[in-house]
């Protein structure tokens, strides 16, 4: 009889990167709900490069996902993790000491250049066994969706306690320290590299990486950061419209934190004993399409848009943590798994830049009520998508 239960090593290994996930993306997250309002205050700021500075992040997260995720089945994935962060820490020292929009743009597109999210992935794999995976990544997931919401409160209390370059300070701290975890807590993985010699380019490859039960997971991940990206691009300047001053918007995002997060764990605990949730995703899906339909309504109400932010966030966060555990049981093969969850990062940096871009490109010539009929749009096409993938 199969032993369900997580050993220490398997703790010890999925806590580390849980707080590595964690610290990491809570230095990138916490820009996104301020750069909209302070990223114009830069020198040469405007629209569309304060989308891009955005994005850029997600751009060369989205090129690199793959190669660190090839180098890391050739040589240690330690020293790749610990060689990504140190990229991050870089990334981070440049734009904490830029005044311009610019200097931003490169900071942020040298910090997403160490991507090690598909690594972090494949050396958990290492680590953890088949029937304990699920648990692994959903924790993985969880420590992502959180770091983000925790971001949204942290980024609000340094521009009021300090400035907005101590943002890119912190990250570059919280680098720093996720280094130390990495080179002192987390094992060296025992598997033979010589031995792994994955063809990532083999067309047979990448027909199986390609299979529609999977692009299911990639398009899902892609539409759900788009989004977020969007939202948080036009939500704070929303809010501010209808009369919440700025320095307030934190008390609203951690009223919404926290409601959230205990949505989640009701939904993740019921799911373990009815067979109702199986289609979890496509309910997400719904609540997205009904947040973006109050905000194209009833955008002009403050009450309104805290109700749609509320329900975004509930759909996201249990999208975050559903979407990577599902993904993980549909791969049949350990094989390629660090591969296809390379691919998987790469299509929500994908999303994550998109976003930013479209945007910004968007709000140069259309007015806020149509992009929220373009989210409407890509939303509904998102549910089709998935309801015939999964058909």
């Amino acid at each position: 009889m199969k032993n369900y239960k997580m050993n220490f090593l398997e703790l010890q290994v999925t806590l580390g990167l849980c707080i590595v996930f964690l610290l990491r993306m809570l230095g990138v997250f916490s820009i996104l709900p301020i750069l909209s309002k302070y990223g114009l205050n830069l020198n040469y700021g405007n629209k569309f490069l304060v989308g891009l500075s955005a994005s850029i992040y997600a751009i060369t997260q989205m090129i690199f996902q793959i190669p660190f995720g090839i180098l890391s089945d050739k040589f240690n994935r330690k020293q790749i993790i610990i060689f990504g962060l140190f990229i991050f820490f870089i990334g981070s020292i440049i734009a904490a000491n830029s005044n311009s929009i610019w200097g931003l743009i490169i900071g942020r597109g040298v910090q997403g250049s160490g991507a090690i999210s598909g690594v972090s992935m494949a050396l958990l794999s290492d680590f953890v066994r088949k029937e304990n995976r699920t648990k692994s990544i959903s924790a993985i997931g969880a420590s992502f969706a959180f770091s983000f919401l925790i971001s949204i409160v942290f980024g609000a209390f340094i521009i009021k306690k300090f400035s907005f370059s101590f943002i890119f300070w912190f990250s570059s701290i919280f680098s720093v320290i996720c280094i130390l975890i990495i080179f002192f807590i987390i094992p060296k993985s025992k598997i033979n590299r010589c031995q792994k010699k994955i063809q990532f380019f083999c067309f047979k490859n990448i027909i199986y990486f390609l299979n529609m039960k999977f692009c299911r997971f990639y398009f899902s991940i892609f539409c759900l950061h788009f989004l977020l990206t969007m939202h948080f691009l036009i939500i704070p300047h929303e809010l501010e419209i209808n009369g919440l001053m700025i320095n307030y918007h934190w008390i609203i995002y951690l009223i919404t934190i926290i409601f959230s997060f205990f949505v989640l764990y009701f939904i993740l605990f019921y799911i373990k004993f009815s067979s109702y949730f199986k289609n979890i995703i496509e309910i997400c899906i719904l609540f997205i399409f009904l947040s973006s339909l109050i905000l194209l309504f009833l955008n002009k109400n403050l009450f309104y848009l805290i109700l749609s932010l509320q329900i975004f966030f509930i759909a996201f966060n249990i999208l975050e943590v559903i979407l990577p555990s599902y993904l993980s049981k549909e791969i049949s093969t350990n094989s390629y798994k660090g591969s296809i969850m390379s691919i998987y990062s790469t299509s929500q940096y994908l999303g994550i830049s998109l976003g930013g871009i479209i945007n910004g490109w968007l709000c140069t010539f259309l007015d806020i009520l149509y992009i929220f009929i373009f989210e409407l749009c890509l939303i509904f096409l998102w549910f089709i998508f998935n309801y015939f993938c999964k058909k």
